[in-house]
This record gives C-alpha cells, sequence and structure tokens, in this order.
C-alpha cells in the first residue's frame, strides 16, 4: 500500500501523540467547552518551551492535537458551522504548537506538523495562520543549516503580517529575520531591520519589540566589532528594564554586555558585568541561566590565564545544569573542565571529565560531542604512549564525527597516523597521513573563506553606513536649504504681491481726490519697510551652510536695489506732500511718475531675487533625470560665485585671484542642470581649498592662490577647463582620486565622496570625460569635455 505525504504526517503525528497520552494521560472526554481547554494547551506548549521544559511543552502539545482533532471529529462541531471554522483555526495552532515543542530533538516529525498545517490552511485560506506556519519552517530550515530556505519562509511570514496590519505579529518576526541575516553575514540588511522593527515598537510601545531590537542592533555592531554601538544598543535596553523593574530582564542585559566586552578585549569589565548578572540569578530558580553565568565567569578566569578559578566556577555551574536537566549543557561543561584539566597537567581528572562528557554525548545523541569526548581522552593515551588503545578510540571518532566539521577530521587523521607510525604499521601511517593532508587543505581553504567572508560583510556592512550616513548628512542639508527657499521664496511673493498692489493704488489715486492719495502712498511706504525687513531676516537665515552662504550673496545685489529705490522712493513722497500742500498739480503728476517709475525698478529686481531662488531650487532638487537645454557659462559662472562666497562665509582670511575665460560661441546644451552644477561645485570647491591650503601650509608670503575657470567651443564637444594652483596630486595616489570614500583632507573636513560622485555624474549620467593634469607642488587642472549630441 501506497501511503501519500499528507497520510504519512497524520501517521506520524498520531503516533507520537498516542505515545505521549499513554505516558501522560491526555484527556479524553471532550465536550464544546474543550476549546478552552485546546487554548490553554496550546499556550503552556510556549511556557514551558521558553523555559527549557521539553517533556512538559511535548506533553501539552500532544493534548492540543489530540483535542483539536477529536472536536473536529464531533457530530455537533460538524453540524454548527458558526463553530466550525473556529475548530480549524485550533486545529492548525495545535500543529504549530507542535512543531515548537518537537523541533529541539525532532526534526523531520515538526516539519511534518507544519507542512499537515499548511494543507489545512489552504483549504481555509487563514492567512494569519499561514504566517505562524511559515515562521515556524524558517526556524526548522535554521535549525537544519539551511539559511536560503529559511529566510525564504521568513519573508513570506514578514509579508503576510505587514499585508493583515498586525503591527505586533510583523514586528516580532521582522527580528526573527533579523537574527538570521545577521548570522548569514547580512549586517547591513540585518540592522535595517532591527531599525524597522525599533520604529514600531516605539509606534505602539511595546517594551519587548523595543528592547528585541535594540539587542539584535548591538549584536550587529558587535559582529563588526563596533563594540561602543554595541554596548549603546544594550545599555538603551537595560534602562527600559530597569523603569520596569524586570529582574530577570536586567541580569539578561548584564550577561550580553559581559559577552560584548569579552569580544572587545576587556575582560575585566566582563567580569564585572557577568558577575552582576549571576548575583540578579542566583535570588532565581532559571539553573540554565546561572549555570551559563557561572560558565562564562570560568572562560574569563581562563582567557586571563586562571585556570584554576576557571575550573572552580565550572564545577559550580554544572549542578544547576544536572538541576535543570540540560543534558547539552552538562556535557559541554565536562568537555570543557577536560581541558582545563588538561592544561593543569591533571590528566586523571581530565579523563574523568570526558568520560562523563562521552556518556552524556551517547544518550542524547550527539555526534560532534562524541567525537570532541573521544578526542580529549585520545590526547591522554597519547601521553601515556598507549597507541593501543588510541587507534580503537580514534577510529570510534572518525565514524562518528560529522563530515562536515573538518576540524575535528583533520585533528583525527592526523591523531590516527602518529597511532599506526607508533605501533610500526607504517603502510596504514602513510595512507592515513594521505587523508590528514587532504582533509588539512580542505581545513584550511575552508577557514580561509570563513575569514574572508567575514572581512568581506564586515566591509560592505562599513560601506552601507558611510554611504547611509552620507545621505542623511546630505538630506538634512537639502531640507535647511529647501525650508531657507521656501521662506525667502513667500517673501519675495508677498513683496511682489504688494508692489502689484501698490501700481494698482497708484492708478486708483490719479481718478480720486488729492487726499487720499496722499494717505494710500503713505500706508504702501509703510508696507515696503515691512517688507524689507522680512527680506533681511530672509537672508540672515540664507546664510546657513556652505551652499546657503553663496546664495545669500547672490541675492545681496537685487535687495540693495530694493532698499535704495525704497529710499529714493520716500523721499519723493516727502516732497509731494510739500507740493499737495502748494497745489502745485503738474509737479505732482511728475513726482507720481518718478514714483511709478521707482517701484517698476523695485518690481524688476524682486524678480532678480525670484529667479535666484528658482536657480537655487534646482540645485537642491533630487535629480528627476530630465535633461533640458543649459546655458553652460551661465551655470558654471553662478556656481562659481556661490563656491568662492561660501568658502568666503566659512573663513573670513580666505581670498583668492579668480579667472575667467568664457567662450562666448557655446550654444545651450541638453544637460540634467541639478547633477552637472554638482559636479561644478565639488571641482571648485577642492580648487579653492587645494589653492588656499597651499598658502597655510608653505611659508612663502609672495604666494597668491589663484583658480582660472574656462570654457571652449569644438565641432561635437564642448570643454570645461578648472585650474587652481595648489600643490598638485602626489603621483602615489594619483589612481585613488576617483574612488569612493578616498580624501586627502584632515578627518572632518571631507567624505571622499566628491569627486567619485563628480566622475559618475559627467561620465556615467552625461557621456562625458573627466580627466586631469597635475604637477606636485605646482597646479592641478580638471578637465570636462560633454558631447553635443
Amino acid at each position: 500500500m501506497i501511503i501519500k505525504p499528507a497520510s504519512r504526517i497524520i501517521l506520524l503525528l498520531t503516533g507520537i501523540v498516542f505515545q505521549l497520552s499513554a505516558q501522560g494521560n491526555v484527556q479524553k472526554d471532550i465536550n464544546l467547552t474543550d476549546t478552552t481547554l485546546v487554548r490553554r494547551s496550546i499556550e503552556l506548549v510556549y511556557t514551558y518551551d521558553e523555559n527549557y521544559d521539553s517533556d512538559s511543552s511535548k506533553y501539552y502539545a500532544a493534548q492540543a492535537i489530540q483535542l483539536s482533532g477529536r472536536l473536529l471529529q464531533s457530530a455537533m462541531i460538524k453540524s454548527r458551522s458558526e463553530f466550525l471554522n473556529k475548530i480549524i483555526t485550533l486545529k492548525i495552532q495545535s500543529y504549530v504548537a507542535f512543531a515548537t515543542a518537537f523541533r529541539v530533538d525532532k526534526l523531520q516529525a515538526a516539519e511534518d506538523s507544519l507542512m499537515a498545517a499548511l494543507l489545512i490552511c489552504g483549504e481555509t485560506g487563514n492567512t494569519k495562520e499561514k504566517g505562524a506556519i511559515f515562521d515556524g519552517l524558517g526556524k526548522i530550515y535554521e535549525l537544519k543549516g539551511q539559511n536560503v530556505e529559511a529566510l525564504q519562509y521568513l519573508r513570506k511570514s514578514v509579508e503576510i503580517y505587514k499585508k493583515i496590519g498586525d503591527l505586533k505579529l510583523y514586528s516580532n518576526e521582522l527580528i526573527t529575520l533579523g537574527v538570521i541575516l545577521r548570522g548569514t553575514g547580512k549586517y547591513g540588511e540585518s540592522l535595517e531591520i532591527f531599525i524597522e522593527s525599533l520604529k514600531i515598537g516605539q509606534q505602539i510601545n511595546d517594551s519587548t519589540i523595543i528592547i528585541e531590537s535594540l539587542l539584535g542592533m548591538g549584536f550587529v555592531y558587535a559582529f563588526v566589532e563596533k563594540f561602543e554601538d554595541a554596548l549603546r544598543c544594550q545599555r538603551g535596553a537595560l534602562e527600559i528594564y530597569k523603569q520596569m523593574n524586570n529582574s530577570l530582564g536586567i541580569a539578561r542585559i548584564h550577561n550580553d554586555m559581559g559577552v560584548t566586552f569579552m569580544s572587545a578585549g576587556e575582560l575585566d569589565s566582563a567580569l564585572t558585568e557577568h558577575q552582576a548578572a549571576l548575583n540578579i540569578r542566583l535570588n532565581t530558580s532559571n539553573y540554565y541561566y546561572i549555570y551559563a553565568s557561572y560558565t562564562y565567569i570560568g572562560d574569563i578566569f581562563a582567557d586571563k590565564g586562571n585556570i584554576t578559578k576557571a575550573i572552580e566556577y565550572y564545577e559550580r555551574g554544572i549542578p544547576y545544569a544536572e538541576k535543570g536537566e540540560y543534558k547539552i549543557a552538562t556535557e559541554e561543561a565536562h568537555q570543557q573542565l577536560g581541558s582545563y584539566y588538561l592544561m593543569l597537567l591533571n590528566p586523571e581528572k581530565a579523563m574523568d571529565q570526558f568520560k562523563t562528557a562521552l556518556k552524556l554525548s551517547k544518550e542524547i545523541g550527539d555526534p560532534t560531542g562524541e567525537s570532541r569526548a573521544i578526542m580529549g581522552l585520545v590526547k591522554i593515551y597519547m601521553t601515556k604512549n598507549e597507541p593501543g588503545i588510541v587507534l580503537p578510540l580514534l577510529k570510534q571518532a572518525e565514524k562518528v564525527a560529522p563530515s562536515s566539521i573538518l576540524k575535528y577530521k583533520k585533528d583525527i587523521f592526523k591523531d590516527i597516523a602518529d597511532a599506526y607510525f607508533r605501533l610500526g604499521d607504517f603502510k596504514n601511517a602513510y595512507i592515513i597521513s594521505l587523508k590528514y593532508s587532504a582533509v588539512k587543505d580542505s581545513a584550511y581553504t575552508a577557514e580561509n573563506i570563513e575569514k574572508i567572508t567575514h572581512i568581506s560583510n564586515k566591509l560592505v556592512f562599513e560601506n552601507e553606513i558611510a554611504l547611509q550616513k552620507e545621505s542623511n548628512a546630505k538630506l538634512i542639508a537639502l531640507n535647511q536649504v529647501q525650508i531657507n527657499r521656501e521662506r525667502l521664496k513667500q517673501n519675495i511673493f508677498l513683496f511682489g504681491m504688494i508692489l502689484a498692489g501698490v501700481l494698482v493704488v497708484i492708478t486708483f489715486i490719479r481718478f480720486i481726490e488729492k487726499k487720499k492719495l496722499s494717505k494710500k502712498l503713505n500706508e504702501t511706504l509703510t508696507n515696503l519697510q515691512d517688507t524689507q525687513a522680512q527680506l533681511l531676516h530672509a537672508e540672515r537665515m540664507a546664510s546657513l551652510g556652505e551652499l546657503t552662504s553663496g546664495i545669500a550673496h547672490e541675492i545681496k545685489n537685487p535687495l540693495n536695489f530694493v532698499n535704495n529705490f525704497s529710499e529714493v522712493t520716500r523721499e519723493l513722497m516727502d516732497e509731494m506732500k510739500k507740493e499737495l500742500q502748494s497745489k502745485n498739480e503738474e509737479v505732482v503728476i511728475k513726482l507720481i511718475d518718478n514714483i511709478e517709475r521707482n517701484l517698476l525698478k523695485i518690481n524688476q529686481h524682486g524678480k532678480r531675487a525670484d529667479s535666484i531662488v528658482k536657480g537655487m531650487l534646482l540645485h537642491s532638487r533630487v535629480s528627476s533625470g530630465e535633461k533640458t537645454p543649459t546655458d553652460i557659462n551661465d551655470l558654471l559662472d553662478q556656481y562659481l560665485n556661490l563656491a568662492y562666497h561660501g568658502m568666503k562665509a566659512q573663513n573670513k582670511e580666505f581670498n583668492i585671484i579668480i579667472e575667467k575665460d568664457y567662450d562666448e560661441s557655446l550654444e545651450k546644451l541638453n544637460v540634467i542642470p541639478q547633477d552637472l552644477s554638482r559636479a561644478f561645485l565639488n571641482l571648485i570647491n577642492n580648487a579653492c581649498y587645494a589653492a588656499y591650503d597651499k598658502l597655510k601650509k608653505g611659508g612663502d608670503s609672495s604666494f597668491l592662490p589663484s583658480l582660472k575657470v574656462s570654457t571652449k567651443n569644438h565641432k561635437e564637444k564642448i570643454e570645461i577647463r578648472i585650474t587652481d594652483n595648489g600643490n598638485g596630486i602626489s603621483k602615489n595616489i594619483i589612481d585613488k582620486i576617483f574612488q569612493p570614500f578616498f580624501t586627502t583632507k584632515p578627518s572632518g573636513e571631507g567624505t571622499g565622496l566628491g569627486l567619485s560622485l563628480s566622475y559618475d555624474i559627467v561620465r556615467k549620467v552625461h557621456g562625458g570625460e573627466i580627466n586631469f593634469n597635475t604637477r606636485e607642488g605646482s597646479y592641478t587642472e580638471f578637465i570636462i569635455t560633454l558631447p553635443k549630441s
């Protein structure tokens, strides 16, 4: 008889449930109120699983499956459709809980349980429960070491929870996904996910999500050796636990900070943190965490060279692991004690520890632990020169050692070859030594690949963080420019509206009595003075930053004209009052004509200021990617002035001789002005910096910093040259200047992105070329060529 996959799942689960029912008297009498019992059983599965009580967790998982199954078979439930969907959901939740309880030691049973739940979900379309199933499958595949599949399932779960809008489940699933990404070396993506879950935790005010997100971020930073950032995140979580008065949580953070300090090599600080965690945990009944604190402290003493103290703490921790029946932890502790006793040259006590570890590893089915314990015994027998005892042990170790762990295989083959050699069996010694060489090379290659992968992942992470910081800094600067621009634009718009009102008023005045004329003009003058004050305020606000300093200077001239014409207009108004008193209508009409001409001038210079603002808006906007016909001479000249005045605003002593040589025959060119202006600004800023830096460092009082900017029209292209008389570019860095993040400026004065971005803008965006000529100690000239088509 062929058994279908679904049937195989049900048969397997039924067998496990039957076995546990026989052991634990799972309830059999069913009634409708047993839905509460099913829910309670599912809750207890997770409670006992979190407290490492595997047997109790399995018992309640079996009870949940059996009860929910019987409820589904109940005639009463089948006849009442309003309850049927609720019972089906309970059945799915029971399968998921079953997988949670059994995934520690029965991965296949756990996976089969989730597949059974998935089959039911496919029939009911229960989206939320499907998210829980994918979460469980992701965790199972992580335990199997199949991280690609694990990430696929977890991403599906994340999408489901996001789609249904359950922020708590969504953020918890993000945390699980972040942990696995961190384990695979994808530190940048992992950090972004933890940051997203942190934001959600803050949004819904969930302390647990905030804490787990902070701790997840902390360990990402620790993995890339940014220990200060790691500790900052962990201290943030510690403050929350303190506010909650959660002693176990406080102990947990002290433990995590201890691990971070150990990774950083700060052993005294690590010891302080782990001791603080232990002092809190000793007042609880959580035996595993007490054991963990003792062994952490033991390892710190071992790293400090105090093996006797390390043994003392391990021996104090083992009874707690035994009380909690944590056999894997107990086995690991005996393995470590055996190694420590060997360091103290006490082979008898070391042998006792390795024998205990060997017994425990066989009981729990841990082949890695078994091979480690055997290798510990081998070391002892080798020191006693007993190759006859060693050889069978080594063959046993070779048999049980996982094939994927090359380190153990390498040591095993080495010792087997040595044992054969001591027994005089040179043929087998040679054969095994060949195996040892092959495995040694593979292990060495694997270790190197692992190291290279870790370094690569770390560099990728650091580059991502650097780019993110650069992007954020630019965004902040652009936002500030946008704010200043909007303020200035509003003021100029208001000014223009007032001018329009004045013209209307003047036109109207010509047809009404002379007394009203005087009153209206006085009101207009007051409005002009108020607007002038607002424009001056806008100018001050626009002086922030290098770019806005240039804007302030460029807009100063039209504002001066506005002020001057306003002053002249005020004097004409005074004169007009006198003529009105004298009833000299002909003179009054001439004065009104003069006032009208002055106001027209004010309007023209207001529009000039508006065009400057629009130009700055073009620069500050994110590029739309659209090419527009642009006057290259005007664009270059505008950003030359901005660069100069920006440098001048930052350093009052700055000065430079500027020579301009623009080819007036240049026609407009289709470019992206937002992008190309950034390239011009970067190159001109660099030239100004180089020339002035030479003046500061050179000590030659006769040296005058100079900058030449020129354009030239060719048949199929145009050419822009930017030349400075600074110190030039050193030969040993010529090949690096266009590399991202490379800079010769002191720390804090340059990002190393200016030339790289300019290179991309000219070559990749506009299809042009950017080259340079330089002579060390003399000059640097950058040459940009842009195609006309």
